[in-house]
């Protein structure tokens, strides 16, 4: 090797070492508690992840260290529930972080932010503007009869299987698929009708969260594997998975193309015709938007719904008292005749109890168990006392703050739907403002309202008809985080109340 090789190999050493030590002594993060290992490499952030148990070792991190730990060379996790306006409140300069990259497809070769994973705030308000309007809660009752139609399909199955021990973790997933297939497109996929995964679209899913719960540590390496065209086509033929992100574009251009087709007004209500029609009316909208719009309800909407509604039933069922209460709720108001045949939206709103109980589930649980990560503007800022340099990764997350004892009481780890009932004016602000199951600030989770207004429906609708008893020969479900906080293993049975 000749001297001058030799001589920059040195240097290149040299200045990755003093590049590297710069950032494990960095001001502002030298004297953050964490970790030993956390402060040399972001492996240790992937060594809290990669088996799925992300959830409860960062509250175990926040239990052992306190409000402020730093978990990475550059990155910083907080639990002060103050420090919530500050880096996501409306107006915050706190931007999404390279993670989420990793969570946006590719779409006729280009990179397809959604709502999601956009970090340009300016992008995001235009792409958010003009379809807002389709998620507010007074369009929710365009999308009742969609999901009336897969609660009978649900009541019909579970009578043809009553009696026998049922995965109910399962069929809320395919529930909430068809649901929210109906909701966009007018089409229900057929989970509950074959009993199946159709397609494998919810294996794909999972697979691409796994993808996303280890890339996402390093999302530097993405470009090099799925978000880059070529290296995705190779690993597509050497690995037996399907490209699930292509599959949802192209059953969205389908969609589209079946409603263009139809010559005649059908009334149409669900979220592609509101759609296509604001699209008619304003011309806003283009043709990549709405793929991108229509496609992000399939990809977001199923696994959001079920994980909630997974835990409304498994905190009810392992909490006789409150099942009973809530049945006893949901009985006075049908015997009243204050129910229809099919719950609705509004009525289900006068249900203080039962809202109580679904609030509680999705403190408990939230459907997003990892940190919702942002980058620290180029000013720097003061975080829990510290003054953190520009740049720095920071984040909070939904089941850490959900366990502040300051903000939801001393009992917060338990589910006790009163806290939400009980509470002063104070503390029900206190406990809204911790309330992070939807996100918060101005990317707070645009289908809070289907999601919300699908629970507040499913749920007495089946308490009204079923009795449900846990059959799983294990006492308690299973927990997995890869950005979701699914739950799997909830054998039950169902009995019917109903003898009409």
């Amino acid at each position: 090797m000749s001297p001058y090789l030799l001589y920059l190999w040195i240097a290149t050493i040299f200045l990755a070492v003093l590049s590297y030590f710069r950032t494990v002594f960095r001001s502002g993060l030298r004297s953050l508690p964490g970790p030993f290992w956390a402060q040399f490499s972001g492996l240790y952030r992937l060594s809290l992840v990669h088996k799925g148990n992300g959830p409860e070792n960062y509250r175990e991190l926040h239990k052992k260290y306190g409000p402020i730990v730093r978990v990475g060379p550059s990155h910083v996790s907080v639990s002060d529930v103050a420090m919530l306006p500050v880096i996501y409140g409306i107006g915050s300069k706190f931007m999404k972080t390279r993670f989420y990259t990793t969570m946006a497809p590719r779409y006729e070769g280009a990179v397809m932010d959604s709502l999601f994973t956009a970090q340009d705030p300016v992008y995001h308000k235009a792409l958010k503007s003009p379809v807002a309007q389709l998620f507010s809660m007074t369009n929710m009752r365009n999308y009742e009869p969609h999901a009336d139609e897969c609660t009978a399909i649900f009541i019909k199955s579970m009578q043809d299987l009553q009696g026998q021990p049922v995965d109910l973790a399962t069929w809320l997933q395919w529930y909430a698929f068809d649901v929210i297939g109906n909701i966009t497109f007018q089409r229900k996929f057929g989970f509950m009708e074959q009993q199946c995964d159709v397609d494998d679209m919810i294996e794909g899913i999972d697979i691409g969260l796994h993808y996303v719960k280890i890339i996402g540590q390093f999302p530097f390496l993405h470009g090099w594997l799925i978000g880059n065209d070529v290296i995705k086509a190779i690993w597509l033929r050497i690995l037996p998975v399907r490209d699930t992100m292509t599959k949802f574009m192209k059953i969205t251009e389908d969609e589209i193309i079946r409603y263009d087709e139809k010559t005649e007004d059908t009334g149409r209500m669900d979220f592609l015709a509101q759609l296509r029609q604001k699209q008619t009316k304003e011309g806003k909208i283009s043709q990549r938007d709405m793929v991108n719009h229509l496609s992000n309800n399939l990809l977001a909407g199923s696994d959001t719904t079920a994980i909630s509604l997974r835990a409304c039933f498994y905190y009810l069922i392992k909490n006789p008292r409150v099942y009973k209460k809530l049945v006893t709720e949901i009985d006075a108001a049908d015997g009243s005749g204050e129910l229809s045949s099919f719950v609705t939206y509004e009525q289900c709103l006068k249900l203080p109890y039962l809202q109580a109980v679904i609030k509680e589930a999705m403190r408990v649980h939230p459907g997003v168990g990892f940190p919702l990560e942002r980058y620290v503007p180029q000013e720097g800022a003061v975080i829990c006392g510290t003054h953190l340099p520009a740049g720095t990764n920071i984040s909070m997350s939904a089941p850490t703050i959900h366990q502040d004892k300051s903000i939801f009481g001393e009992d917060a780890d338990e589910f006790r739907p009163e806290r939400w009932l009980e509470a002063t004016k104070e503390e029900l602000k206190k406990m809204d403002r911790g309330f992070l199951s939807f996100g918060y600030g101005a990317r707070t989770c645009i289908g809070k309202n289907i999601s919300i207004m699908e629970m507040g429906k499913f749920v007495p609708q089946i308490l009204r008809n079923f009795d449900i008893e846990w059959a799983s020969e294990s006492p308690e479900w299973k927990l997995h985080g890869a950005w979701f906080w699914k739950q799997s293993d909830m054998v039950v049975k169902f009995r019917s109340r109903r003898r009409d």
